[in-house]
């Protein structure tokens, strides 16, 4: 039976167990005089999020918001299908992301380019929502839920271009989606992985947004994978760390043209000794170590690329008379 974790006393965890994983990606409850989901998970976990709703005391139908961080398919590939259960709720999402929740259909061919046919096993069908469900937000707008429960909308990039973070003003709490890393919060460790997927993965924008949010009156940082940390700092200059580290790494190996297949196995190296014993569990270690971490090689490899198309462009125009 699933459980639900109290976060504060109106904000609740819900495990959506993303390919069959505890404890690997979380959505949450906000509980003010209306209610916001944070996060919906891909399709698939619909009906776990559903449960985990209800066993809040809460009636599904109520939820006035299901805001999306990000719209790759493991946060709001789901929210196509909760729509429909949830008649009074408008879809929150950047701006940017927008289009793509209403047809989702480029998304999909693009994540079954980096995963292959695996996507539909994973995630499910992802439904499109109707244009007029959604509501489209930027920067600095703010939702506010009564009951002092005022949601900042944080534009974040690195991550995806069109990612925000939702910070509660009221309770000092920023539910960060993606856009500082993978948080494996019951290791003794607590390590933190980095997640840089293509095509849009930038690193220097990603430290840019997390420097951002050493300005924010930060309580608790809570990941859609997975859970809250009271380590603000020493969590937010981790997520620095290793973009860095990382891409230090990918602009030494490519010096020797390196595959994507060698950059993965540093990556696993790094991976691997970060998490040493600690590992959460089994089959999120393999699915960190098979899927995940190839992803991110890809990521930052995609990056290099650009910025290598970007200069000769640049020597082209500064050639033209």
């Amino acid at each position: 039976m699933m459980e639900n974790r109290k976060v504060t006393d109106s904000i609740y965890l819900i495990d959506a167990k993303v390919f069959g994983i505890p404890d690997f990606t979380s959505a949450y409850l906000i509980v003010g005089e209306e209610l916001a989901l944070v996060e919906t998970g891909p399709a698939k976990s619909a009906p776990l999020i559903m449960e985990g709703i209800r066993r809040v005391g809460v009636d599904p139908r109520d939820i006035s918001y299901l805001i999306v961080t990000h719209v790759h398919l493991d946060h709001g590939g789901g929210a196509g299908t909760l729509v429909k259960e949830m008649p009074r709720a408008r879809v929150v999402v950047h701006e940017k992301g927008a289009r793509h929740m209403v047809d989702p259909s480029k998304l999909v061919k693009s994540s079954k380019g980096v995963f292959g046919p695996l996507i539909n096993e994973w995630y499910g069908e992802v439904l499109p929502i109707e244009e007029g469900r959604m509501m489209p937000v930027k920067d600095g707008d703010i939702i506010n839920l009564g009951k002092g429960q005022r949601l900042r909308m944080i534009g974040s990039p690195g991550h995806a271009n069109h990612h925000i973070c939702i910070y509660s003003e009221n309770e000092g709490i920023l539910f960060t989606g993606d856009a500082v890393g993978i948080y494996l919060s019951d290791s003794q460790a607590q390590a933190l992985v980095p997640t840089t997927p293509p095509p849009e993965f930038d690193p220097d924008i990603n430290i840019k947004t997390i420097e951002g949010f050493f300005d924010l009156d930060l309580r608790l940082l809570c990941f859609s994978h997975f859970g809250c940390t009271e380590r603000v700092n020493q969590t937010l200059s981790k997520g620095i760390e290793w973009l860095m580290k990382w891409k230090d790494t990918v602009s030494e190996m490519l010096e020797t043209n390196a595959s994507l297949q060698e950059i993965t196995e540093r990556f696993r190296q790094d991976t691997e000794a970060l998490l040493g014993p600690n590992k959460k569990t089994d089959a999120l270690h393999r699915w960190v170590m098979e899927h995940h971490l190839p992803m991110c090689a890809l990521g930052y490899l995609n990056y290099f690329q650009r910025k290598k198309g970007e200069r000769m462009q640049e020597g082209m125009f500064q050639q033209t008379p």
